[in-house]
C-alpha cells in the first residue's frame, strides 16, 4: 500500500471518529436549574482544556500499548522522538540546543504532525509485537488473516475485543456502537484501496485513529 494512500485513510479514520456522538451524557446549561436527574459527568467550571506535552504524552503511549517508553517513537532507531526530535514541536523545552528555556504558549502547524507521527510509529510497534508473538499479544490477539492478509471475520468477537481494548487502554472508556462501526468500516476501506497487508494495515489504522483523537492527546 502506498503511503500517501495510507496517511489518506489514517486521518479519514481520525475524523471520522472525531465527528462520532459523544459518549458523555448530556448534562444541563450552566446557569440551568438542574431538574434534579442524576447524572455520569459534571460539567467542568474551568474550561481549561490542555494539550498533554512530550512527556506525558509518550508515556500515556506507552502505557495504552503496553511499551516500554524508550520504544514508542525513535530517530533512526537511536533518539527518542518526543524528548529529542520533537521535544518543542510537543510543548517542550530545549535550553541546551535551541535556547527554549520555557514552552511556546501555543502549539504550532508542526504539532499535529509530531502528534501523529509518534502515535503510527507506537502502533507499528504494538501491531508488529502482536502479530510476530500472538501468544503474547496485548490487543491484536485471536485476529484471523485470510491468504489475502485481509480480516478473516471483520464482525468477529477479537476484531471487537481490539477495538474495545484500544478505547479502554487509550480512553478509559468503552467505545460506543457507533465508534465500534465505524473502525469495523475502516477494514474494508482499507481492503477496497490496494493494501498488500489489509489486515496488519486496519490494525495500525484503528491504533492510530483512537491514539491521535482530541480525546487521547488532551486533558
Amino acid at each position: 500500500m502506498r503511503p500517501d494512500s495510507l496517511r489518506v485513510l489514517l486521518l479519514s479514520a481520525a475524523c471520522t471518529l472525531t465527528a462520532c456522538p459523544s459518549p458523555t451524557p448530556s448534562v444541563p446549561d450552566a446557569g440551568t436549574p438542574d431538574s434534579g436527574t442524576p447524572t455520569e459527568v459534571t460539567r467542568s467550571s474551568r474550561n481549561n482544556l490542555r494539550f498533554k506535552g512530550p512527556e506525558r504524552l509518550a508515556l500515556d503511549f506507552a502505557t495504552a500499548l503496553s511499551l516500554p517508553v524508550e520504544q514508542v517513537c525513535n530517530e533512526l532507531g537511536q533518539y527518542p522522538c518526543t524528548t529529542y526530535v520533537h521535544t518543542v514541536a510537543l510543548g517542550g523545552v530545549e535550553p541546551y540546543g535551541l535556547g527554549f528555556y520555557e514552552p511556546l504558549p501555543f502549539t504550532g502547524v508542526t504539532t499535529p504532525i509530531a502528534v501523529d507521527r509518534v502515535a503510527l510509529a507506537a502502533c507499528g510497534q504494538r501491531v508488529t509485537l502482536d502479530t510476530t508473538t500472538p501468544s503474547t499479544a496485548v490487543i491484536f490477539g485471536g485476529i484471523g488473516l485470510d491468504a489475502q492478509g485481509r480480516l478473516a471475520n471483520r464482525e468477529g468477537e477479537p476484531v471487537k475485543n481490539a477495538i474495545t481494548a484500544l478505547y479502554q487502554r487509550a480512553l478509559l472508556r468503552d467505545p460506543t456502537e457507533a465508534e465500534v462501526g465505524t473502525l469495523v468500516q475502516l477494514a474494508t476501506d482499507i481492503e477496497s484501496s490496494g493494501s498488500t497487508a489489509p489486515g496488519r494495515d486496519w490494525m495500525k489504522a484503528a491504533c492510530f485513529a483512537v491514539l491521535s483523537s482530541a480525546e487521547s492527546v488532551f486533558f
